[in-house]
């Protein structure tokens, strides 16, 4: 194509679809890990720590795994479309993040 403007919209389009898959992969592993991690902490401390407490650790952690699966989805998807790309050109991703 030899068409500038066309070209980064259809590349922007391919990011955000790379962006989206990567980013539903990372998050559901995040999210259960933090299952795993919150079960393995309520089996060892369930006496000591008031519910309160225990809904704000999975706030917490809910919170910490959307930014850091937002942040290696971004990264995957440029890295898999830099692959893509013919030899020579480049991608720059809008810069906004969500």
């Amino acid at each position: 194509m030899k068409y500038p403007p066309l070209e980064h919209k259809l590349r922007t389009y391919r990011f955000e679809q790379l962006q989206t898959r990567h980013l539903l992969r990372y998050g559901f592993h995040g999210i259960i890990a933090l299952i795993g991690v919150m079960a393995l902490l309520m089996a060892l401390f369930r006496e000591q720590l008031s519910p309160a407490v225990w809904l704000v650790f999975a706030a917490v952690g809910f919170t910490v795994i959307n930014l850091v699966a937002v942040y290696l989805a971004r990264k995957r998807a440029l890295e898999v479309l830099q692959a893509e790309l013919p030899p020579g050109e480049t991608y720059e991703p809008p810069s906004d993040l969500f």
